[in-house]
């Protein structure tokens, strides 16, 4: 963390935080950092903030840049060195203390479960037997989980979820019952109607 404490007019310090990477310093509107006095250029001098580096670059100012009263065109800074753009003074607070990420667990994504007997759960839900497989990306999944496919004139067809592959029956799911289209569950109820009359 980097920031600049800037002392225009006599007035008290303006604090203003210095971006990773380049800050621009100068009199125009289009700087990170804008300084309306008449000693600063429309585009002054420019910061460079990395992990363990902070530089100073002058723009071809036309009152200069300073670093304690050396005028400078590039500059490694130091915490504690004092700064001037032109005739406005300028203070800097700069850390080099090490920046700690905390670490940060990763969610692993659902997987089957083994149900035993050789039968795997379905992916996203751990009781409930799969009764499709992709190939592809090697998931089983519950038929709520697959994608049905419906293509004019061609027959229905379920595919993964995950990659788009089509999916095959397992092993354990094919001796089950599959579920009934609309027009079989009709062709039923109506047979058993006959076997009544």
């Amino acid at each position: 963390m980097a920031r600049l404490f800037i002392q225009a007019d006599g007035g008290s310090a303006v604090p203003r935080e210095l971006n990773w990477g380049l800050t621009r310093v100068g009199r125009g509107s289009d700087n990170d950092i804008v300084i309306s006095h008449p000693s600063i250029s429309y585009h002054h001098c420019e910061f460079e903030l990395g992990l363990d580096f902070l530089i100073l670059r002058d723009c071809d100012s036309t009152n200069g840049t300073f670093v304690g009263d050396q005028k400078i065109k590039e500059v490694r800074l130091e915490p504690g060195q004092t700064l001037r753009f032109g005739q406005v003074p300028v203070t800097f607070e700069w850390s080099k203390d090490q920046v700690n990420v905390p670490e940060v667990e990763v969610k692993r994504a659902p997987e089957s479960a083994d149900l035993g007997d050789g039968m795997m759960s379905c992916r996203l839900h751990v009781t409930v037997p799969s009764a499709w497989h992709c190939q592809k990306c090697e998931q089983f999944l519950c038929t709520g989980c697959t994608r049905d496919v419906h293509l004019v004139g061609r027959p229905s067809r379920k595919t993964c979820p995950l990659c788009g592959a089509p999916v095959e029956r397992t092993a354990w799911a094919d001796g089950k019952d599959r579920k009934q289209s609309i027009w079989g569950r009709v062709k039923r109820a109506l047979s058993r109607t006959m076997r009544v009359r």
